[in-house]
């Protein structure tokens, strides 16, 4: 019976919870430190969103390429709700004692423009994920990223950019967020659902010209630079 009852408590964390990986112990590492860390966004045409981030164990996803997107990331992907993925990324890291989450910045980063914030830790590895704002889907992520070990030390990452695979990518402006930055004629700032797609998280294919998307919002290569500065 208390077998039976363990496995239908498992099964009820693992509906809540479908994407934020959380096994094994929930004790203390003993690395306590603290980071600076800089979000750069280095395209020439597209906004990011403040990154949604986490410091944790190496047992945490945020997302994963191959599987579905979480609740909380599809909301940032599709709608910018970084309030919904930072809630569920505490639930799952803050909460359950397997790290630190926030959110890095106030307001969305534009073309060239960067974000710098610190965290304290006693946690190694670090992920973070950030919308690609005029996209149906897209998103800046970093997955499982080492922290540096040494005071002083830097380790600067390249972040590429993910579809959610949860909304078709018809680049159009009517299907975007309705924000003044990705041109005339922005939609509602929810999800549609004639246009989900059901699918799982893969690298993003960049605009490919379908839609009514301005080209000057696509990008090649990297989305973002990440530099992580242990301080102490």
């Amino acid at each position: 019976m208390l077998k039976r009852i363990v496995m239908a408590v498992s099964a009820s964390l693992a509906l809540l919870l479908p994407m934020l990986a959380l096994t094994g112990n929930a004790g203390a590492s003993q690395w306590e430190a603290t980071y600076e860390i800089t979000f750069e966004n280095v395209t020439e045409g597209q906004w990011l969103t403040p990154p949604n981030y986490a410091a944790h164990r190496a047992n945490v996803r945020l997302f994963k390429v191959g599987k579905p997107a979480s609740a909380g990331v599809q909301a940032v992907a599709e709608n910018g709700a970084v309030p919904v993925l930072a809630d569920e990324i505490a639930t799952a890291v803050d909460a359950a004692n397997r790290g630190v989450s926030g959110v890095g910045g106030a307001g969305p980063i534009a073309p060239g423009d960067s974000v710098t914030f610190t965290i304290t830790t006693d946690e190694r590895k670090f992920s973070l994920v950030s919308m690609i704002i005029c996209t149906n889907d897209g998103f800046a992520g970093a997955d499982k990223l080492n922290l540096p070990k040494k005071d002083g030390q830097t380790s600067t990452f390249n972040v590429s950019g993910y579809d959610a695979g949860t909304e078709l990518n018809t680049e159009n402006r009517a299907d975007l967020v309705p924000a003044p930055f990705c041109g005339p004629g922005g939609g509602t700032g929810a999800s549609n659902p004639a246009l989900a797609e059901n699918g799982v998280v893969r690298p993003h294919p960049t605009l490919l010209g379908v839609g009514d998307q301005d080209a000057s919002f696509d990008w090649d290569g990297p989305v973002a630079r990440l530099s992580i500065t242990k301080v102490g």
